[in-house]
């Protein structure tokens, strides 16, 4: 019986570090820095403009984050630009990493705020897929451009 006693309580204090981990993971990626360091279209065509962009994230955590597939939409004063995918990649501890993210854009309304002078209010929102061990953790996130940023992206050549 002792046997028995002691393999429970190590069985449970493995489950209490796994879920320890994991809440130490989901807290770390939602403190995620992020950033938009370059935007430029690459394709135009009559509907859609085609963008290549690249976002930095910043891991403020003692733990490597693994982002999964991410998919995000951009909002221009609240009207949806159109949407993009982040692919799977790993930030290290207390690290940086840029990643290219193509991002297709509705040209109707990139036209409407590219003849503007007024910088509008963008909006980078979405879900990122964390993967721990056998868990999948979906987390939602809202990133707002600097004004710099945003001018820069709106009326990129």
């Amino acid at each position: 019986m002792e046997r028995r006693s002691k393999a429970i309580i190590i069985v449970v204090c493995v489950v209490i570090a796994i879920g320890i981990f994991g809440y130490s993971q989901y807290l770390s990626a939602t403190h995620l820095s992020i950033s938009i360091l370059q935007s430029k279209v690459i394709q135009r065509n009559g509907n859609n403009s085609l963008y290549d962009m690249t976002l930095q994230f910043k891991n403020p955590s003692l733990l490597p984050i693994n982002v999964g597939e991410t998919d995000f939409t951009i909002l221009v004063n609240n009207e949806n630009l159109g949407t993009g995918i982040l692919q799977p990649l790993v930030i290290p501890p207390m690290g940086t990493v840029s990643s290219q993210a193509p991002f297709t854009a509705d040209n109707t309304i990139l036209d409407k705020y590219n003849k503007s002078q007024n910088v509008p209010s963008v909006m980078l929102t979405g879900t990122s897929k964390y993967g721990i061990a056998i868990i999948s953790v979906n987390v939602p996130f809202t990133y707002y451009p600097t004004e710099q940023e945003a001018r820069e992206f709106i009326h990129s050549p």
